[in-house]
């Protein structure tokens, strides 16, 4: 293997090893009406409501990708206050941004009721959002990744009191962790010892 390519695996595999976002806390939920065509999912009926979503990890990218909405009103994503996208996106329309560890700073906004609701729900309002998957015989969460294409996939249900269907937009989450300077010396040294070692094979 090429050096360039092993270290592009090293550090792969160091970023795969050290991924951790989870949920903490939510309420079990199960609904009806999320198979709408406008939505770019496998139609879904459980989650785990306004459960927090927390990074263990010292540095994080997070990319955040728009997979559709049913919805009259005008919804938002923000992230550490500022606004993502709304609902009016073009499907697959993605924002990335980084975060340290402890819960996500982001939180949906329905401008037409007004709720706002930010990571770990806002029990004032009747607008919430779920992270999507299913419960096992002993209630057990599996959060549903859309064949693991995505982390976490998040549907917010909008202020419009008539459906609770969490389709009004859907959004899914992948998380990378920034490797630590620590990391990329770790690399270069090892990159180094391969080429002396390889130099001197060449000679000897």
């Amino acid at each position: 293997m090429k050096a360039s390519s092993l270290a592009a695996a090293l550090l792969a595999t160091a970023g795969a090893a050290n991924a951790a976002l989870t949920p903490i806390g939510g309420s079990e939920v199960h609904f009806t009406g999320y198979s709408s065509a406008s939505v770019s999912t496998d139609p879904q009926s459980a989650g785990l409501r306004n459960a927090q979503l927390v990074s263990d990890d010292a540095l994080d990218e997070l990319t955040f990708t728009f997979l559709g909405k049913d919805a009259g009103h005008v919804n938002q994503l923000f992230f550490d206050g500022e606004l993502a996208f709304d609902n009016l996106a073009a499907p697959f329309f993605t924002y990335t941004t980084v975060q340290g560890a402890g819960a996500l700073d982001f939180a949906f906004k329905d401008t037409h009721g007004g709720a706002t609701v930010a990571n770990g729900g806002n029990p004032l309002t009747f607008a919430s959002y779920v992270v999507l998957g299913s419960f096992d015989a002993a209630g057990a969460f599996s959060p549903y990744t859309q064949g693991g294409k995505f982390d976490y996939v998040l549907g917010f249900n909008d202020s419009w009191i008539y459906d609770t269907d969490y389709n009004d937009l859907a959004i899914g989450i992948n998380v990378t962790p920034v490797p630590e300077p620590e990391t990329y010396a770790m690399l270069v040294a090892g990159l180094g010892i391969m080429g002396f070692v390889s130099w001197r094979r060449r000679f000897s």
